[in-house]
């Protein structure tokens, strides 16, 4: 059989990169000098407000220095913490069973990569896109205590789900994309607009599609409200605590730059823009190739690069968060990667594992937020 349509039946093949990913996490965390084996390795910054809402629910109250402001955890999304809760319950450790979540997530992501959109490809592109999403930019925070695998998973199957028509799995997935991270929410004009231009379908069945794929996801949105509305008597609670960060408007273009061009304070400082230089270098390439390779819009690759752009754009532009933490939102950029001549796909690939490695460090040392 042919390089390009060589096929896989067994699962080996994904599970064997993602298990090389999460060796050299585990010893990369060794080698500069934390216990792997040590749930509090994985725990760093919003980690401990992700274990609180889990433990405790949500809770809302004025700053003890600021009372104009509000403080709380209501400022960070439920999914994650209501999974590895509902675990807690059992008589699970809640830190211990977080890091193991968040692990098993992480190899589920790549798996579902592999068996989905990567139509379990065994060829030198598909195997270099497999390493890129075990390590792709802010790969850490798939392995830490955070939300992102599970946002990682449940967007990518959103994505295959409303791509193969099935809108209701593809609106309840997008659903938990939603409640796992602000990124997810992205996913409902993402598809809605995706579905719109369907110019073969009718319009009404198109709207039909609309309604049930991102009607769904915007339902998780109303689900928040109503949680935090119980839980702290506010239906407002994200956005009073969010309030006092100040997330303004920027453009994302001129961000990026002045990421370039900023000056390098610390070494973390070099780290985060050559990440932020693979990922726009990934972002191009792929964009590049579709509109070479004339793309249309009822495929699979044009509903990717739509969610794609839109998913970059979201963190760049808003002054204030994590921007290594947006990058890892990107990961199923992964799927596109795959598109790529193994020429190209494999030293990105391998760049971005060795960057993983890289921010790892400054991760655990607690000086990358």
């Amino acid at each position: 059989m042919s390089e390009p349509t060589r096929r896989h039946r067994s699962a080996g093949l994904p599970l064997a990169v993602w298990a090389v990913a999460a060796v050299t996490v585990a010893l990369a965390a060794a080698a500069f000098g934390y216990a792997p084996w040590d749930s509090a390795t994985w725990s760093r910054w919003d980690s401990g407000l992700y274990e609180d809402i889990a433990r405790d629910g949500y809770d809302l109250f004025r700053c003890e220095e600021e009372p104009e402001k509000w403080c709380g955890d209501a400022g960070w999304f439920p999914a994650f913490p209501w999974l590895i809760g509902a675990l807690h319950l059992t008589g699970l450790p809640l830190q211990g069973t977080a890091a193991i979540v968040a692990w098993l997530l992480a190899g589920g992501t790549v798996l579902v990569l592999w068996a989905t959109f990567l139509e379990r490809r065994g060829d030198a592109a598909a195997v270099a896109a497999l390493v890129y999403a075990a390590f792709a930019p802010g790969q850490i925070y798939h392995y830490a205590i955070f939300p992102l695998s599970l946002y990682a998973i449940s967007a990518v199957a959103c994505l295959w789900f409303v791509h193969r028509g099935r809108y209701v799995l593809g609106g309840l997935t997008g659903g938990v994309a939603a409640l796992a991270y602000p990124a997810g929410l992205l996913l409902a004009p993402v598809v809605g607009v995706w579905l719109l231009v369907q110019s073969a379908v009718p319009f009404g069945e198109r709207l039909r599609r609309v309604a049930i794929s991102s009607g769904l996801i915007v339902g998780a949105v109303w689900l928040l409200l109503l949680d935090q509305w119980l839980e702290t008597g506010r239906w407002d609670a994200y956005l009073l605590v969010q309030d006092k960060y100040e997330h303004g408007w920027q453009n994302p273009l001129e961000a990026t730059w002045d990421i370039f061009t900023g000056g390098v304070h610390e070494a973390v400082d070099l780290a985060v823009a050559l990440q932020t230089g693979l990922v726009l270098l990934v972002l191009v390439l792929v964009l590049v190739r579709s509109i070479r390779a004339r793309v249309g819009l009822a495929s699979a690759d044009a509903l990717v690069l739509l969610w794609a752009i839109a998913t970059w754009a979201l963190p760049i532009s808003t002054a204030g968060v994590s921007i290594p933490r947006g990058q890892a939102t990107l990961l199923p950029l992964a799927i596109l990667v795959a598109r790529l001549p193994a020429m190209l796909a494999w030293p990105i690939a391998l760049a971005a594992a060795a960057l993983a490695v890289w921010m790892e460090r400054y991760f655990l040392n607690s000086t990358l937020f």
